[in-house]
């Protein structure tokens, strides 16, 4: 799976030829289930995920291709993860951390990684969402509560940073993390803000420094985790609001708490 951090997520992270002369995000993974899990359950993450209609019409959003992690990235995810069980009780995949399914975790579903694009060189700005259903409510709660410590802040930078470095973005990045106010939406404590600032190494030559605000909400059983990447600014903020009440109003339409 492709991951800067929990995603986030994550998802993604830029790719900075050395010769500084391009950029491009790297693909997020396609969907996935345990063998004989319930095709609904997976059928409700895509149905959740961030499309490209709930994004600013002011911009035309295009689509990356899916593609699959590297052995490097996977080991970086099993790295987060041990360091995420120090913060607190986790689930083996909270918020798409390591992308395996199986046990506690029914299915991980990426969206595609949406990106502007009239901007060819950076593919930014950029949004992308990914949806993981565990096996309780209480768990997904669980998993919203280690996120939202303060100790789990360096769990998820230090994954971000080497998996940008990793996908060619330069040595010698920094990156820091902060929680900021977060929309309420969903169960638990109403959703965690990071965003995350990476500095130096490919990101020097352009003068600027990338901004990547994740968001994390649970509704009943479901993870929802959303990105929302820039350089030189944050995403635009009232965008972002926007698009997490259209996400969240699917989540729980689809999810009973």
């Amino acid at each position: 799976m492709m991951r800067r951090f929990l995603h986030l997520s994550f998802a993604g992270g830029l790719a900075l030829l050395a010769s500084g002369s391009a950029l491009a995000l790297p693909a997020l993974a396609a969907s996935r289930a345990p063998a004989g899990a319930r095709s609904s359950v997976v059928a409700e993450a895509k149905a959740i995920n961030l499309k490209a209609a709930d994004l600013s019409t002011s911009i035309r959003w295009v689509a990356a291709p899916a593609g699959k992690s590297s052995k490097a990235e996977a080991a970086l995810a099993q790295k987060a993860l041990t360091c995420l069980k120090k913060v607190g009780s986790v689930s083996p995949d909270p918020f798409g951390t390591t992308g395996k399914t199986g046990g506690a975790v029914l299915a991980d579903v990426s969206s595609p990684n949406w990106y502007d694009k009239a901007s060819s060189l950076t593919q930014l700005p950029s949004a992308s969402s990914e949806v993981v259903f565990v096996n309780s409510a209480a768990a997904a709660r669980s998993d919203l509560a280690t996120i939202g410590r303060g100790s789990s802040l360096a769990c998820l930078t230090a994954q971000l940073v080497a998996n940008s470095e990793l996908q060619g973005a330069g040595s010698g990045i920094k990156g820091t993390a902060k929680f900021l106010p977060a929309p309420r939406h969903g169960g638990g404590s109403g959703g965690v803000h990071i965003q995350f600032i990476e500095s130096g190494g490919g990101f020097a030559l352009l003068k600027a420094k990338l901004y990547d605000n994740a968001f994390y909400y649970v509704q009943g059983s479901a993870e929802v985790t959303m990105s929302f990447i820039n350089l030189g600014s944050a995403f635009n903020p009232a965008w972002t609001t926007a698009s997490i009440a259209k996400v969240m109003a699917r989540a729980q339409a689809e999810v009973k708490s």
